[in-house]
C-alpha cells in the first residue's frame, strides 16, 4: 500500500470516529431523535439533487433506512445523550461479530474456530465495559448502543444486495426514507426539541454540518475511491483505528476520562474484532 494511501486511510478513520464525538457534543443540546433527523436532512439535501434515483432498489433502500438509519443511527444518537463518545465507539465495534452471527443465522454462512474465538473475546470486552461505573449507571443507554451495533451489522448484510448501486445514491435516498421515521419518533417520545433546535449553539450546528457533510460525504467518498485499489485484508484493518480515535476525541474535545476498566474492556473488544477482521473477506459499507 502506498504511503500516501496509508495516510489517507488513517485520516478517513479519524473522520469517521469524529462523527461520534460530534454527535455527543450536539446531543448535549438537541434530543437524539431530533438531532439525527436534522443530520439525515443535511445528507438528503446535499446528495439527492445530484444522484440518480436507484430504480428497482427503492424497497431495499427503504429497508436499509430502518436498520441503518432509524435503528443504528437513531439509537446511537439517543445513547450518546447519556454515555461517553469513547465508550460508544468501543461498543460499536461489536457490529463486526454481530454481522458474522447474523450471516450464520440467515445465510447459513460458516466460520471457523478463530472467528468464533474473536466473537467471544469481543463480547467479553463489552462485558468489562459494562462493569465501569459510568456505563453501569447508564446501562439502558449502553444497551441501546449495543442494539445500534447489532442493527449496523444487519444493515451491512442488506447492503450486499445493493453492491452495484452508487453509495451516494444509497446514502441520499436512505436519508429521505429515514427522516419521517425519525421525526415521528421524536414527536412521540421527545419534548422541547423545537426550542432546543432554535436555541442550539454555533458549536452544535458546526457538529451537525460536520456529521452530515464531512463524515457522510467527504469521508465515504474518499474511502470508496481508495478501497477498489487494494485487497480487503489491506484496507479493513484500518477500521480498528476508529475506537482509538473515538476515545481520543472524547478525551481531547469533550474532556472525557479514560478509566482502567474502559481501557481494558476496549482493548479486549478490539483484540476480538481484530481476530475477525484479519480473516474477513468482505468490506463493510458504512461506518458510524
Amino acid at each position: 500500500m502506498k504511503p500516501a494511501h496509508m495516510v489517507l486511510a488513517v485520516t478517513i478513520m479519524a473522520v469517521w470516529a469524529s462523527n461520534i464525538a460530534a454527535a455527543r457534543l450536539a446531543a448535549g443540546e438537541i434530543p437524539g431523535w431530533a438531532l439525527i433527523t436534522i443530520r439525515m436532512a443535511v445528507i438528503a439535501i446535499t446528495l439527492v439533487p445530484f444522484v440518480a434515483i436507484p430504480r428497482g432498489h427503492m424497497w431495499k433502500i427503504f429497508g436499509l433506512s430502518v436498520t441503518m438509519g432509524t435503528m443504528h443511527f437513531g439509537l446511537l444518537f439517543v445513547a450518546l445523550e447519556h454515555i461517553h463518545a469513547g465508550t460508544a465507539a468501543l461498543i460499536l465495534q461489536t457490529s463486526v461479530p454481530f454481522a458474522l452471527l447474523l450471516a450464520l443465522i440467515f445465510f447459513r454462512e460458516r466460520f471457523g474456530w478463530r472467528r468464533a474465538t474473536g466473537i467471544i473475546i469481543s463480547f467479553a470486552g463489552v462485558t468489562l465495559l459494562v462493569g465501569e461505573p459510568r456505563v453501569n449507571d447508564n446501562l439502558l443507554f449502553a444497551f441501546l448502543a449495543l442494539v445500534s451495533a447489532l442493527s449496523f451489522g444487519a444493515a451491512n448484510l442488506q447492503l450486499r444486495s445493493l453492491g452495484g448501486v452508487n453509495v451516494f445514491a444509497i446514502n441520499g435516498w436512505m436519508s429521505v426514507f429515514a427522516i419521517p421515521q425519525m421525526a415521528l419518533i421524536s414527536w412521540i417520545f421527545e419534548s422541547g426539541q423545537i426550542d432546543a433546535i432554535q436555541n442550539a449553539s454555533i458549536d452544535a450546528w458546526i457538529a451537525i454540518a460536520h456529521m452530515g457533510i464531512v463524515v457522510s460525504i467527504v469521508g465515504h467518498g474518499l474511502w470508496y475511491r481508495l478501497v477498489p485499489k487494494y485487497r480487503t485484508n489491506q484496507t479493513m484493518p484500518f477500521t480498528l483505528l476508529i475506537p482509538f480515535f473515538g476515545v481520543s476525541f472524547g478525551i481531547v474535545i469533550l474532556g472525557e476520562t479514560l478509566t482502567s476498566l474502559i481501557a481494558g474492556g476496549g482493548l479486549v473488544t478490539i483484540v476480538g474484532v481484530a481476530i475477525i477482521v484479519f480473516r474477513k473477506s468482505e468490506n463493510f459499507i458504512e461506518k458510524p
